[in-house]
């Protein structure tokens, strides 16, 4: 598993090869060396595209979902600094539908001196390393998709000689983009400026530390990575109080929306304000007392 044949495959420009040289043995520190195999495979079968604007080149490579109601609207693909793509095949054969190939893009925007933006690139090839393994499956009619924790479902439809998908539901958004946003701190520190702090994702990230904690990363890791969110779940219901997770991910979530809310508000002085408000209240009214629920569970067992 060489960075190399990647590099060749894709035809790098120095630049990005590079980068990829030095992230490439980060990544494998950050998430384990028995990730390597998925970390590698993921790399070496999604090309890296850098361009002006994620929501034009998405377009241009048909890597578009036109379906509404996902977290992440058109608006704020045209306003990003990169994203991470995938879109599954669809065959209709035999009465039932079948998942023919996955395609995956990464795209990073250019920055102020025509290179590319390397935090947003850490970041979006982490979405795709979180994804990679099952990251689609076909329950008779439904295709489930996965991203690190984030669960998507639609509804296959056959309509004639296509196939349409309709979106039914999109959880765990917020969870996974602040953990994620961990990952591309640190490693940002350490390849690119060392006083780096996440910005558009700072309120989920310190909160999704707070989760974390010391002793948790690895697990949350696992279920990202390898597909064992139940295990997760399991795990701090055993660790913090029962429905902890689900009370966590729901809680995520609404910061999320009320973070792209806040983006898109930013020229707007007194909706921005307003949002920010909600944000507060939020965690002040359930984040702090879901931790603190937790921090007392734990005194209690610690003090058996």
């Amino acid at each position: 598993m060489n960075i190399e044949n990647i590099i060749k495959k894709f035809n790098y420009d120095e630049t990005l090869a590079n980068f990829l040289r030095e992230l490439y043995p980060e990544f494998i520190a950050y998430f384990g060396a028995d990730k390597e195999p998925i970390i590698y495979e993921a790399l070496y079968n999604t090309p890296i595209l850098i361009g002006d604007n994620v929501y034009q080149i998405l377009k241009n490579n048909d890597m578009l979902d036109n379906d509404d109601g996902y977290a992440v609207s058109a608006a704020d693909l045209k306003r990003s600094s990169g994203a991470y793509q995938s879109k599954a095949i669809i065959d209709y054969e035999d009465n039932e539908f079948k998942i023919k190939e996955v395609k995956r893009v990464v795209i990073v925007t250019k920055n102020y001196n025509n290179g590319f933006s390397k935090s947003p690139l850490i970041h979006e090839l982490g979405h795709l390393i979180k994804s990679y393994y099952n990251e689609y499956k076909i329950d008779n009619d439904l295709l489930i998709g996965r991203s690190g924790l984030i669960e998507t479902k639609k509804r296959l439809i056959k309509d004639g000689e296509k196939i349409k998908e309709v979106l039914i539901e999109e959880k765990g958004v917020g969870l996974e983009e602040g953990l994620n946003s961990i990952m591309q701190e640190e490693i940002t520190k350490k390849l690119v400026d060392p006083n780096f702090e996440i910005s558009g994702y700072g309120v989920l990230c310190h909160l999704a530390k707070i989760i974390v904690g010391s002793d948790l990363l690895s697990a949350f890791l696992e279920a990202e990575i390898k597909d064992d969110k139940e295990s997760l779940i399991t795990k701090l219901d055993e660790e913090f109080i029962p429905s902890a997770y689900n009370r966590i991910d729901k809680i995520f979530d609404k910061l999320y929306i009320l973070t792209l809310k806040r983006f898109s508000e930013i020229f707007d002085k007194n909706k921005f304000k307003i949002t920010t408000e909600e944000i507060e209240k939020l965690i002040k009214e359930d984040f702090n007392t879901l931790i603190k629920e937790i921090n007392n569970a734990r005194a209690l067992r610690k003090g058996m």
